[in-house]
C-alpha cells in the first residue's frame, strides 16, 4: 500500500499523486482541488463517494474517467477549462446527487452528454458559454432533478419542453442570459417551484401563468409554496399584456419599463393599472388589386402597426386560412407570396392583422389571367373551332380551369395536353355538317383527300418524337425538341412544367408566357441538381418562322 499525502483517517487502497483522500465513516472522499492537473486522475479509488477536482486545467471528460464510480454521489468539476463532455461520460454514476460544472468553457450540451445521472438533484452549470442546450440533455432526471442553475451563460433559447416536466424543481436560476421568450404554460405543473430567477435578459412580456398566483397566497402548503420571483433588467414592455402581471400583490422589487415611451425608466410596480394599455391594429397600406397571367407569381402584401404588432393571417376567397405550402409562403410583415399562380386563384383575398387589443381586414383583389391555348394548326386561330362538348374547361378558346396532367413525360404530343397544341379537338375548319359553300366534293370520313387512311398518319406521329426528354430524375430533367423538324401543326408556343412537392403533393404548374410574332426569344435549359443550377443556351428563333 502506497502513503497517501495530507491527513487521512482510516485504510485508504490507493489515491492519486498530488490529492488528498480522507475516510470518513465509511465514505471516500478523493479531494484533488487547485493541483494544476490537466485531466482526470487515472488511479481515482472507484469506491470514492465524493471528488473534487475544482480549480485545475481540465480541458475535457470522458472515456473512463468515471468508469465503474457507481457509489460517488458528489462531483465538483468547478473553475477548469472544460469545453468537450463525451457522451455517455457519467454513465455509471447511478448515485450521483449533485453534479458542479460551473465557471468551465461549455457552449452546448448535447442529447447523451449527461446520460445515465438517474437519481442527480442538483445541476450546476452557470458562468459557462453556453448557447444551446438540447431537449434531450435532461432526460435521465426529469423527475428527481430540484435545483437547475444555467446562469451567466449566451442562452437565447431554454429547453422548455423539458423545463415543464422537472415536478422536484424547488430553484431555476436563468439570470444573466439572453432569453427573450418564456413558453406559456411552462410553470404550470411545477408545484414545488419556490424562486425563478430571470434577471437580466431580453424579455419584453412574459405569458399569464398559474405559477404566477402563489404571490397571493396566503396560506402556503408543501404542494403551493409562495415563489419568488426575480425579473429585474428586462426590456419590459409595459403594455396591457402585463397588466395581469401589475395586478399581483409585489412591492418590494424595483423592475422598470423600458418602452412604451411614455413610461420608460418608470418602476414598473409604481406605474398605475389603467396606464397599461394597448393600441388595435391599423392596416397602413396593402395591395387593392392585381392582375397576373396565369403561372406568373403573385406578392399580396399587407402592412400593419399597433401595439403589440399585430399577426397577420390571410383568407382565401373560399374563406380558409391560407398555410405555407410549397407554392404559397406567408411572411410576418404580413406579405403573402404566391410561387405559381392558376386559375382556381382569382378571386378576393382578406388580409387579417390580430393583437391583443382587436382585429383589423382589408381585401385585396387577384384577377388571374388565363393563358389562351392555340385555337388551330399553323397559328390560323380565328378560322378554328373548339369542341367544347370534348373539352368542358376551355370556353372561347381559353382555357379557364386547370388543364390537369401532362404528357410531356411521353413527348408524343409536342408536350401539350392531349393535343392541345395542335387545337385541342379541331378539325381543321369544319364542324358538324358545315361546309365550305366554293368546295363541291367532301373527303370521305377516315379517308384523306389524296386517298391516304388517317389512321396512318395517328401511327406515323406516334413513331416520330417530336419532343424529346432524356435524364429524367427526381429533380432533374432534360426537354429537348428540334425547332426544324416541327411542322406547322407542331408550331410550339409555350411548354409547361409540372412537378410536386413531397411535403402536401400539391401539384405546381410552371408555364413560359404565350410567344409573340416577329420576336426573339432564346431557347435555354435549365438544370436542377443537389448543389448546382444552371442554364444552357441552345438557340435563338423567331416564334412564327
Amino acid at each position: 500500500m502506497r502513503p497517501t499525502l495530507g491527513l487521512t483517517w482510516g485504510v485508504v487502497s490507493a489515491c492519486p499523486f498530488h490529492c488528498v483522500c480522507r475516510n470518513l465513516s465509511e465514505s471516500l472522499s478523493t479531494l484533488c482541488a487547485d493541483k494544476g492537473l490537466l485531466f482526470v486522475p487515472p488511479h481515482v479509488d472507484r469506491r470514492t463517494v465524493e471528488l473534487r477536482l475544482a480549480d485545475n486545467f481540465i480541458t475535457e471528460v470522458g472515456g473512463i474517467d468515471f468508469v465503474n464510480m457507481t457509489g460517488l454521489v458528489d462531483l465538483t468539476l468547478s473553475r477548469n477549462t472544460i469545453h468537450l463532455i463525451r457522451p455517455m461520460t457519467f454513465g455509471d454514476l447511478e448515485s450521483l446527487r449533485s453534479l458542479h460544472l460551473d465557471g468551465n468553457r461549455l457552449t452546448t450540451l448535447g442529447p447523451r452528454d449527461l446520460a445515465g445521472l438517474v437519481n442527480l438533484q442538483h445541476l450546476i452549470v452557470n458562468n459557462n458559454q453556453l448557447v444551446k442546450v438540447s431537449v434531450e440533455a435532461f432526460d435521465d432526471f426529469l423527475l428527481t432533478l430540484e435545483d437547475l442553475d444555467m446562469s451567466y451563460n449566451n442562452l437565447r433559447r431554454v429547453p422548455w419542453e423539458s423545463i415543464q416536466k422537472m415536478a422536484s424543481l424547488h430553484t431555476l436560476n436563468l439570470d444573466h442570459n439572453l432569453i427573450d421568450h418564456i413558453a406559456e404554460g411552462v410553470f404550470g405543473e411545477l408545484y414545488k417551484l419556490a424562486r425563478l430567477d430571470m434577471t437580466s435578459n431580453r424579455l419584453r412580456t412574459m405569458p399569464p401563468d398559474a405559477l404566477f398566483a402563489r404571490y397571493c397566497a396566503i396560506s402556503p402548503t408543501p404542494y403551493n409554496a409562495v415563489i419568488s420571483l426575480n425579473f429585474g433588467g428586462n426590456p419590459l414592455h409595459c403594455n396591457c399584456e402585463l397588466l395581469w402581471l401589475r395586478r399581483l400583490i409585489r412591492g418590494d422589487d424595483m423592475e422598470t419599463c423600458a418602452t412604451p415611451p411614455h413610461l420608460a425608466g418608470r418602476y414598473f410596480w409604481s406605474i398605475p393599472e389603467e396606464e397599461f394599455t394597448c393600441e388595435p391594429p391599423l392596416i397602413t397600406r396593402h395591395t387593392h388589386k392585381l392582375w397576373v397571367l396565369e403561372g406568373q407569381r403573385a406578392t399580396l402584401k399587407c402592412r400593419s402597426i399597433g401595439d403589440p404588432e399585430p399577426v397577420v393571417h390571410w383568407v382565401s376567397p373560399d374563406d380558409r386560412i391560407i398555410a405555407n405550402s410549397s407554392r404559397t409562403s406567408s411572411f410576418s410583415n404580413g406579405t403573402l407570396d404566391m410561387l405559381v399562380t392558376v386559375v382556381r386563384d382569382d378571386g378576393a383575398y382578406t388580409c387579417i392583422a390580430i393583437n391583443a387589443a382587436g382585429e383589423a381586414t382589408a381585401t385585396v383583389d387577384l384577377k388571374i389571367i388565363p393563358l389562351p391555348h392555340r385555337g388551330g394548326a399553323g397559328g390560323n386561330t380565328g378560322n378554328n373551332n373548339v369542341n367544347t362538348k370534348n373539352n368542358r374547361n376551355v370556353t372561347n378558346g381559353i382555357l379557364r380551369t386547370d388543364p390537369g396532367s401532362s404528357d410531356i413525360s411521353t413527348g408524343k404530343n409536342g408536350g401539350i395536353n392531349n393535343g392541345a397544341g395542335r387545337g385541342g379537338e379541331v378539325e381543321d375548319g369544319r364542324r358538324g355538317g358545315e361546309d365550305d359553300e366554293g368546295d363541291s366534293s367532301k373527303a370521305s370520313e377516315g379517308e384523306r383527300a389524296d386517298g391516304g387512311s388517317m389512321e396512318d398518319d395517328v401511327g406515323d406521329e406516334e413513331e416520330e418524337r417530336i419532343v424529346d426528354v432524356q435524364g429524367v430524375t427526381s429533380t432533374s430533367a432534360q426537354v429537348r425538341w428540334d425547332m426544324g423538324r416541327l411542322s406547322a401543326a407542331y408550331v410550339v408556343w409555350m411548354y409547361q412544367i409540372q412537378y410536386n412537392c413531397t411535403a402536401d403533393e400539391t401539384l405546381i404548374y410552371r408555364s413560359v408566357q404565350l410567344l409573340l410574332c416577329n420576336t426573339q426569344y432564346s431557347l435555354c435549359q435549365l438544370t436542377l441538381g443537389a448543389n448546382v443550377m444552371k442554364w444552357d443556351f441552345y438557340s435563338s428563333f423567331d416564334a412564327c418562322q
